[in-house]
């Protein structure tokens, strides 16, 4: 539970520094360059891993299967959630996103064959009407046409992400946090690289600033480095449904931080 907090702090303070670049690289070049560098640096961390590369032979092939399914379900939650961005406004995108706890709750309970639990489920609810009370003072303007296909984006995305973490603990079974995360970023490097950057022709690479690589790099090491090191730690050892409830919490830190550092004003 203080892994999956601390995670939360992590990427609410990640945000912060992320938000200084957002004119001047994309969204998914940021992500693409965060998780290559993320990475490395947990390929450079394998030789000081208490558990040995070789014991990757003990992982099934289920096990590699759900790992690929996992990192499927994760690029096209992605995906989804970018096009519905266009199609509806960013307050009620990230409303219906944010049932992202309870479709982990959902996936954890078919799946995993985990108990229904109450307060867990009081405190999931709870979560989503926060981020839904969160997001309500972004809504400017007119809201565009295809209203029911942006929420239907909208849930399926927040399904993919449900999915995706769910299937990770039983994923890591036999693999180490360093090692999980040694195969998950590079993989979801090469995801964003052939589904957003090559499409492209290069052109979100042009352009970019060595000032701007190197923080965004930074935060590579710290948000997708320390950050997804303590979440894959937390899903190993509680329920993957509360981990992610635990860490949803991101916005209200980033709201703290935003408060003390960018003298941002905080509304009712």
């Amino acid at each position: 539970e203080w892994a999956a907090l601390s995670c939360a702090l992590i990427w609410a303070t990640n945000s912060l520094l992320l938000r200084t670049q957002s004119e001047h690289i994309t969204p998914s070049v940021m992500n693409a360059i965060r998780c290559a560098v993320a990475g490395a640096a947990f390929w450079l961390a394998i030789p000081f891993d208490n558990v040995p590369l070789a014991s990757l032979i003990k992982v099934t092939t289920a096990e590699w299967v759900m790992m690929l399914a996992s990192l499927c379900a994760l690029a096209l939650g992605d995906t989804l959630y970018l096009i519905a961005l266009k199609e509806i406004d960013v307050s009620r995108t990230m409303a219906l996103t944010g049932t992202f706890p309870l479709m982990t709750l959902f996936w954890q309970i078919l799946l995993l064959d985990a108990s229904f639990d109450p307060t867990l489920m009081l405190g999931s609810a709870l979560v989503v009407s926060g981020l839904f009370f969160l997001s309500r003072n972004n809504t400017t303007g007119e809201q565009p046409v295809r209203l029911h296909w942006g929420f239907t984006l909208s849930l399926i995305a927040a399904l993919c992400w449900g999915f995706s973490t769910t299937l990770l603990k039983p994923a890591s079974v036999h693999m180490s946090v360093i090692q999980t995360n040694a195969i998950r970023m590079p993989l979801i490097a090469l995801v964003l690289f052939f589904t957003h950057i090559l499409p492209s022709d290069h052109e979100r690479l042009r352009g970019i600033q060595v000032r701007s690589l190197l923080i965004v790099s930074a935060t590579g090491l710290l948000g997708m480095g320390v950050g997804a090191y303590l979440f894959i730690y937390a899903i190993t050892q509680a329920d993957p449904a509360k981990v992610v409830t635990l860490t949803s919490i991101s916005p209200l830190f980033g709201m703290l931080l935003a408060t003390m550092f960018l003298r941002e004003k905080v509304t009712l």
